[in-house]
């Protein structure tokens, strides 16, 4: 086995590794290291050695390891890797991802084998049954039930019954109004479903399927029309405004009964008074006017009877405008539908004959206007008219056209439904000349029971693959790994089957995808176990010339893994089975570490010098080196108590530069102040948060919390390259949080210095 790595040389954080005085490797050993100490990197050592490649990890890099057999030592550097003795088998990081090269296309993990073979032969002869089985449930299923699965299938395939039944109906029945893409197999198959369970009620008589036929096809060539046909009617305005002509009278100064008594010569006269104004003469026989005579006419022809002529002019245009208004344009009857127009045309017909009355009293206002215009000077009896209204007609009229126009609106809607309707009665008369309802039960009654069939083949297949499966040799491998994983993932929805002879990840009988790391950290250790058991069960065993590396096996798993792997670990490498050349265990977390340390593979001792503990960190120079772990470690089973040993060590120093866990104390402190901050308020998860809530602004720990987390980042490439002068603020940080532990929470303080 390994005793000694007598050197390292720029192999990672191990620049120039010596041995030293440190006490030999034993049999079972024990390795404590902080994150980033140099633990992963001292497991690709072991790597080096089991691929035996010096360049698989550092290039360049030199090392040399003594080994013992039987008292005797050997030396083996980077050049001489093919003598190494012994097999080697180590867990790390890398072990993982090279476990899941499988999330690569067309990768597997390797199987492993445990045993061969089926010696009796019993299990051929039940595979030779169930080929026999299956060979039976195949022809009843491909030569009776499929057979009339599929003759059902030709009403629905490509150019089958229900391709031939649309067409049919496309041009038989609807005088190719619809095209394929609106009747076809499909359209065919929808209505069917839909009218298949009661044929008879979507099957019509001869008239009615006429007549939705006709709907269903025809064409819409009508135009929505106007609806607000009225005017108000001025008749009886009229009628008033006349009257009041006819009883007004003009007065008459002077008589002149000759003007009285000729309407001809009343009106030239009037008309030419003003061309005689001012003038001695007559214009047309150019005698001499007589004295006073402009006047006297000026006094006959007054104002009032002025006025009179102009409203009586007035009147009779009014009139002629109201006879205008009168003609209305309506649309011919056949712009509506065939429904629409006997009530459209009478109402039409009784508009007219209400017009011809109404022009007639039109026609007496325009007479009586015309007996007034001969006498103008005296009252005049207004002859008896009628007042006629064309409301209930208008009213008529719009709401015929407004009928018209519903039923345009509506009309590919209604021949939509006549469609469907046309389209149902086709149909279910088809379906029952087909018989399509027996045929269909038919049908499903052979889809039940292929179904079951297909169940009995499938449990064929997976009997018959269990068989064949116990015929190779990987299934031990299979079965040892499902018992391991599902101790550790807590379920078993996540499985190893085998697959062409390949393990293959399956979860819930799926392929296995987007694993989680915690999920990959457990299958690669249930995976790495397993490959042990199989060198312990090969013939010849070879775990006994094997040296074991376990690097971290609970990176990436949560705290209640811990346990689980220590037991896993315990009952594989238990004292009445020591049948393994030597076995390594690092890990960061000091909860493991305890329970690794009482597990009882480790041997325990109160002398220094055979403990198997050993301690990885960094020194001074950012260099790892391989050392005794300090007895703390060992005597306290509490990483918060062995914690505060050291930082309450370092405070009662007096010359604390020389203090060998120096690098270490940031790191220190503030685990140690997580766990003390989570004991005190354990609800937050937070640890800025319980900082704040415990203690106060003025509290001196309050503001050593931003120190530690620049500690705590170990990304940056200056921490890398150098010391941080920070380190020199931790002293004061130390003595500030133990100082408030002693003087404010005093019997916590009494419980840890005990």
């Amino acid at each position: 086995m390994i005793v000694k790595i007598n050197k390292l040389k720029n192999f990672g954080i191990y620049q120039n590794f010596v041995w030293n005085q440190l006490d030999k490797f034993k049999k079972e050993n024990l390795i404590y290291g902080w994150n980033y100490s140099g633990k992963t990197t001292l497991s690709k050592l072991f790597q080096n050695l089991e691929l035996k490649n010096k360049d698989k990890y550092f290039s360049g890099s030199e090392f040399d390891i003594s080994t013992e057999k039987d008292n005797v030592l050997t030396t083996h550097n980077q050049n001489s890797l093919e003598s190494f003795p012994y097999e080697i088998k180590v867990f790390n990081s890398e072990y993982v991802k090279r476990i899941f090269t499988f999330d690569i296309p067309n990768s597997e993990i390797q199987p492993i084998s445990f045993y061969l073979g089926d010696p009796s032969g019993e299990l051929d002869k039940k595979i030779k049954t169930l080929d026999k089985k299956k060979s039976q449930l195949e022809n009843i299923r491909d030569n009776r039930y499929l057979k009339i699965i599929n003759e059902f299938k030709n009403y629905n395939k490509t150019s089958g019954k229900f391709s031939a039944k649309a067409k049919e109906i496309r041009e038989n029945y609807l005088d190719n109004k619809l095209d394929q893409n609106k009747l076809n197999k499909a359209v065919i198959q929808t209505i069917t479903n839909k009218v298949k369970n009661d044929t008879s009620k979507h099957i019509l008589t001869d008239v009615i399927r006429d007549n939705t036929k006709n709907e269903a096809i025809s064409e819409n060539t009508f135009i929505s029309q106007k609806e607000d046909y009225s005017f108000v009617e001025s008749l009886e305005t009229l009628i008033s405004d006349v009257k009041i002509i006819l009883e007004d009278t003009a007065p008459k100064s002077i008589p002149f009964p000759e003007l009285e008594n000729d309407k001809t010569l009343f009106d030239w006269v009037q008309t030419g008074i003003k061309l005689h104004e001012k003038e001695e003469n007559c214009k047309f026989c150019t005698k001499t006017l007589p004295e006073n005579r402009i006047n006297n006419l000026n006094s006959y022809y007054s104002k009032k009877l002025k006025d009179i002529q102009d409203a009586i002019s007035n009147s009779l245009e009014k009139i002629e405008l109201e006879k205008e208004k009168l003609k209305i344009a309506f649309p011919d009857k056949k712009n509506l539908g065939n429904s629409f127009q006997v009530d459209y045309q009478n109402a039409v017909d009784n508009y007219n004959k209400k017009v011809n009355v109404y022009k007639t009293q039109l026609k007496i206002l325009e007479k009586d206007l015309k007996r007034k215009s001969e006498n103008y000077f005296n009252n005049i009896n207004a002859t008896e008219t009628e007042i006629i209204s064309f409301h209930d007609d208008f009213e008529t009229i719009k709401t015929a056209v407004k009928a018209h126009n519903i039923w345009l609106d509506k009309f590919d809607d209604n021949k939509k439904k006549a469609l469907n309707k046309i389209l149902n009665h086709y149909v279910a008369k088809y379906l029952e000349t087909e018989d399509y309802i027996s045929k269909e039960i038919k049908k499903n009654e052979s889809e039940t029971i292929v179904n079951n069939i297909n169940t009995k083949l499938a449990t064929n297949k997976a009997d018959k693959l269990d068989l064949e499966t116990k015929l190779k040799s990987t299934v031990k491998g299979q079965e040892e790994l499902n018992a391991i994983l599902e101790i550790l993932l807590h379920r078993n929805d996540i499985k190893i089957e085998i697959r062409n002879d390949k393990f293959t990840l399956e979860r819930s009988g799926h392929t296995a995808n987007n694993l989680s790391e915690g999920e990959k950290s457990a299958i690669a250790f249930a995976y790495f176990l397993t490959q042990l058991k199989s060198l312990r069960n090969d013939e010849p065993p070879k775990l006994p010339n094997t040296i074991i590396f376990i690097d971290d096996p609970i990176s990436s798993l949560d705290s209640n893994h811990i346990f689980q792997v220590r037991s896993l670990l315990q009952n594989f490498f238990k004292k009445e089975e020591k049948d393994y050349l030597q076995l390594f265990i690092s890990t960061h977390n000091f909860e493991f570490f305890s329970v690794m340390y009482d597990s009882g593979i480790f041997s325990k001792t109160k002398k220094e010098v055979n403990r198997p503990l050993y301690l990885i960190k960094r020194n001074k120079l950012n260099c790892s080196t391989i050392g005794k772990l300090p007895k703390m470690f060992s005597q306290h089973k509490s990483e918060y108590v062995g914690l505060f040993n050291i930082l309450n060590e370092f405070n009662n120093l007096e010359n604390k530069e020389d203090f060998p866990h120096l690098l270490i104390l940031p790191n220190a402190l503030r685990r140690f102040l997580e766990l003390y901050t989570l004991m005190k308020y354990p609800t937050e998860l937070e640890v800025d948060k319980r900082v704040s809530a415990i203690f106060k602004p003025e509290d001196k720990p309050y503001y050593g919390t931003k120190l530690l987390h620049w500690f705590s980042h170990q990304n940056q490439f200056e921490k890398v390259q150098q010391h941080d002068d920070k380190i020199l603020q931790i002293e004061d940080a130390i003595n500030d949080l133990l100082v408030h532990i002693e003087e404010k929470d005093k019997l916590h303080w009494k419980g840890l210095t005990e």
